[in-house]
């Protein structure tokens, strides 16, 4: 009996507490496979880990004790094929190992009492840990939960790990990992259900265990940035090894809190601990006691009213709402759309930020879903959710109550005649970004009713850059964002406000009507991060100190961020089948064109994208695929019609034609202006060729049209001022020249281009794109009689222009219906108030809220009748 114990002692050195469960005699193998197996671990980290392996050894960091987490990376391993780790250094794992082996465990501690025997039954058997790495194994460690707690454990395995390193010719890495249960954000006055079943720092194992179970669908591992312990030890031959030991165990502590930061943020405070932050504000304290001296006003009535203002824009985040949403959009974007594209990359790059310093992301708004999308992603990506500035429009029952609990704070449109509410708002904002808090706002102030980027408004960016300026925090990333949809379902909101229509009013009957929507397919759904903005390097570059710049010179530099902002918006804008097709069936005026044209023109235009280098949807790169699905999709929907038999069916000298209703142009219009910026250069230059009657065109009059073509639509796209006119044009010559549609010759000392071949037919889809922009213009220009008999209104204005657009159309001197918008018309109005050919004064009624626009013409005719000359030559 007593040599059948010795030999189990000694095969128990191989197999003892601290030792993995193996698979072929693992009594809860199921729990492993049916529960462990849903904990998420991104595709970029086992690439990451892989290389790892393959350079050296890879050492698994927790920060604090678990069986369970121990077993999570283990069963991770073994599904990724990332490096499996066979032993956890100073955790008991008896419990999950085989039967036999804890019968052979218990028969150890019994030989140890009874013969006062050495047997190798610790979890932590000195030097057993330094073996199996010196072998090349992978093995777990735990930190011990805080570098300022000393933990025997944390130590002794550290101390083995540098041991070990002295003796390899390889590096040992060491990769500290975050394992979350869902990601409810820690607040200062924790609820009951939050101290259940909330993540916590060190928990007990059934309360672990109890998490896990409920959040499993949730559970992430998340590896921060590795060490290489051979890095660290390098020309340190001389510092004893408690020295490194600290160094060491702090750094991999403090990596594994700054991704615990990433994903739920700092600790949050109330709603009420909030507003009393706010209204505690020592300088808006001062701004209140000079209002109410200058006023005449109580100032205990000045606080009331402070108050009032900030109880409407706060938020009030609840973690339950987020879970509620994660469900309802998951559903969402499976059933009505077919799935989201994200940026991971891109998401990365945010997630490494929120590290570093706060962060204001800064998307285009395209739809009402923008809200519940961004926050979705962060979500699902592991990443803090920002909280986001909603309108006021959105506060009606129950819409603005589950936005507030789910992180929306709400402004109201204007602060105009307000100065109070101006102030509260300032420091409310000032008050998140002191808590380190990210926050989201759109840039264009409301959603885009065209498709294309709204000029951006600048506003609510001064107010967080003032704040920035006011911080202690080092810096603050302005981080742009594309969102992108096939197809938005507030398309036909957006026609009848584009057709003349007053914006309506949100309102809760409408989320019932809305049903509808559920029994339709909307496509896919984009995002795509765009490169970031650090306001301390942006600010330092300038010619003048922020402190330094006159209020002028401070407006002219939010413009010009804002305007950054949205120009890397549109670089990282992607190209979807849907866009690409709305643009080959409305680059010409005609109702219908056959399938082999339409193939043509949208090759033309995939290769000049491609030439681009744009971002373009996966479903792309099977590109008659992805065509067909969405010539499909606007079939189904009524937005074309397709004649023709089917392709197995048809007869040789039958084509298929898609036609097109005049009214479904402007539902196409939309998607095709998602991608018309990157067609905007060489549209232009198109453009010019094609208003020559000749081949042979002097490249200097080339330049002059796009010179002026880009004054005319200055309000209506966004350009990179960045950019020379002469060589935005050359690089758009050297793509036709590329493609033999011209050829380049020099004539008297002046260089000449030379239409080729097919070069005219190639060159009109390009020119097609901005033609109806053309159009709505001239409409304006002609419209312009009726400020003859005097000044108007632009809401009567703009009636006299909308009738008169019909007209000209029904007689065919505009030939295509997306001409016949509205927002094509006031940006044409803007801009003959920038050639001063119209003046403009503001009327309204003494307490009024709402002022409109009084419109006169200035009288210079001669300039009027050479901006009509100009436009009509492009027509």
């Amino acid at each position: 009996m007593l040599s059948k114990i010795k030999s189990w002692t000694t095969e128990i050195g191989e197999y003892h507490a601290g030792r993995l469960y193996r698979e072929d005699n693992f009594p809860l193998y199921w729990l492993v496979k049916k529960v462990l197996s849903k904990v998420e671990f991104a595709d970029e980290h086992v690439e990451t880990l892989k290389t790892l392996s393959g350079k050296g050894i890879v050492i698994y960091a927790l920060k604090n004790k678990s069986q369970l987490n121990s077993l999570i990376i283990r069963e991770l391993a073994a599904r990724k094929g990332i490096p499996r780790p066979i032993y956890c250094y100073g955790i008991n794992m008896i419990f999950w190992q085989p039967f036999i082996m804890a019968a052979r465990v218990i028969m150890s501690y019994l030989f140890h009492r009874l013969f006062k025997r050495n047997a190798p039954l610790n979890a932590c058997k000195s030097g057993y840990l330094g073996r199996i790495v010196r072998e090349g194994g992978s093995v777990i460690i735990h930190l011990g939960g805080s570098e300022w707690i000393e933990n025997s454990h944390a130590r002794d395995a550290i101390i083995e790990l540098i041991r070990a390193q002295k003796q390899l010719n390889v590096p040992i890495f060491l990769v500290p990992l975050m394992i979350t249960y869902g990601r409810r954000r820690e607040k200062e006055k924790e609820s009951l259900l939050n101290i259940l079943f909330g993540q916590t720092e060190d928990t007990g194992a059934l309360r672990r265990i109890m998490t896990f179970l409920r959040y499993s669908n949730q559970a992430a591992v998340i590896p921060a940035e590795s060490v290489s312990l051979e890095d660290v030890m390098s020309g340190k031959d001389e510092v004893p090894e408690e020295t490194l030991y600290q160094e060491l165990r702090g750094e991999l502590i403090d990596r594994i809190d700054a991704e615990k930061t990433s994903i739920v943020g700092p600790v949050l405070k109330s709603k009420e601990e909030t507003i009393n932050m706010v209204l505690a504000d020592e300088s808006l304290i001062q701004f209140m006691e000079r209002m109410a001296a200058e006023r005449g006003k109580d100032y205990a009535d000045i606080v009331r009213e402070a108050k009032k203002y900030v109880i409407e824009i706060a938020s009030d985040y609840n973690e339950t709402f987020i879970e509620v949403w994660e469900k309802l959009l998951t559903w969402l974007w499976n059933d009505i759309y077919d799935g989201l594209v994200v940026d991971k990359h891109g998401l990365a790059k945010i997630r490494k930020i929120s590290k570093d310093m706060p962060f204001v992301i800064i998307p285009c708004h395209r739809s009402h879903i923008d809200y519940l999308l961004l926050s979705y992603v962060f979500y699902k990506h592991h990443i803090q959710m920002p909280f986001v500035a909603a309108g006021t429009n959105l506060m009606f029952w129950p819409a603005g109550f589950i936005f507030r609990k789910s992180g929306a704070f709400f402004l109201r449109r204007t602060f105009k005649g307000n100065v109070l509410y101006g102030e509260v708002f300032a420091k409310y904002l000032e008050t998140l970004l002191k808590e380190g808090l990210p926050l989201e706002f759109f840039i264009e102030g409301g959603r885009s009713r065209t498709g294309k980027m709204v000029m951006p408004k600048y506003g609510l960016l001064s107010m967080i850059i003032q704040a920035f300026k006011k911080q202690s925090y080092d810096d603050l990333a302005a981080i742009p964002v594309y969102v992108g949809y096939d197809r938005v379902i507030e398309e036909k909101a957006y026609l009848k406000e584009l057709g003349g229509a007053p914006k309506a009013k949100e309102k809760t009957t409408d989320v019932i009507k809305s049903r509808k929507l559920l029994r339709k397919r909307y496509g896919r759904v984009y995002m795509n991060i765009g490169e970031p903005i650090f306001l301390k390097s942006y600010l330092s570059s300038q010619e003048k100190t922020f402190d330094d710049m006159t209020l002028a010179e401070r407006q002219s530099l939010y413009r010009k961020i804002g305007y950054e902002i949205v120009l890397r918006i549109n670089h990282v804008s992607v190209v979807t089948p849907f866009s690409l097709v709305a643009s080959g069936l409305l680059c010409h005026d005609r109702r219908g064109i056959s399938h082999d044209e339409l193939m043509d023109v949208l090759k033309l235009f995939y290769d000049y994208l491609t030439h681009k280098k744009v971002s373009l949807a996966e479903t792309l790169i099977n590109r008659e695929k992805a065509v067909g699905d969405a010539l499909a999709l606007f079939d189904q929907s009524d937005l074309i019609s397709r004649m023709g038999e089917e392709e197995d069916e048809r007869d040789e000298t039958e084509e298929i034609v898609y036609s097109l209703e005049d009214n479904k142009r402007m539902n196409l219009e939309y998607y095709k202006n998602n991608i018309l910026h990157y067609f905007i250069p060489v549209s232009f230059v198109a453009t010019s060729m094609l208003s020559s009657d000749e081949d042979m065109i002097p490249l200097n009059q080339i330049l002059m049209d796009y010179r002026f073509l880009k004054r005319l639509f200055w309000r209506e796209f966004i350009f990179d001022d960045q950019k020379d006119d002469l060589d935005e044009v050359n690089d758009v010559l050297a793509y036709l020249n590329s493609r033999g549609m011209i050829a380049g010759f020099e004539r008297d000392g002046k260089a000449w281009i030379e239409v080729k071949g097919r070069g005219r037919i190639n060159l009109m889809p390009f020119a097609g794109l901005i033609h109806n922009y053309f159009e709505s213009y001239w409409v304006v220009m002609r419209g312009c009689v009726y400020l003859k008999k005097g000044a108007k209104q632009e809401k009567d204005w703009l009636k006299n222009i909308q009738r008169l657009g019909a007209k000209m159309y029904r007689k065919g001197e505009i030939r295509r219906a997306e001409a016949l918008s509205q927002s094509n018309y006031q940006s044409a109005i803007r801009f003959l108030q920038d050639e001063e050919i119209l003046a403009d004064s503001e009327s309204g009624e003494k307490g009024e809220k709402k002022e409109t626009n009084v419109y006169s013409l200035t009288g210079n005719r001669p300039k009027m009748e050479s901006l009509r000359r100009r436009l009509f030559k492009f027509l």
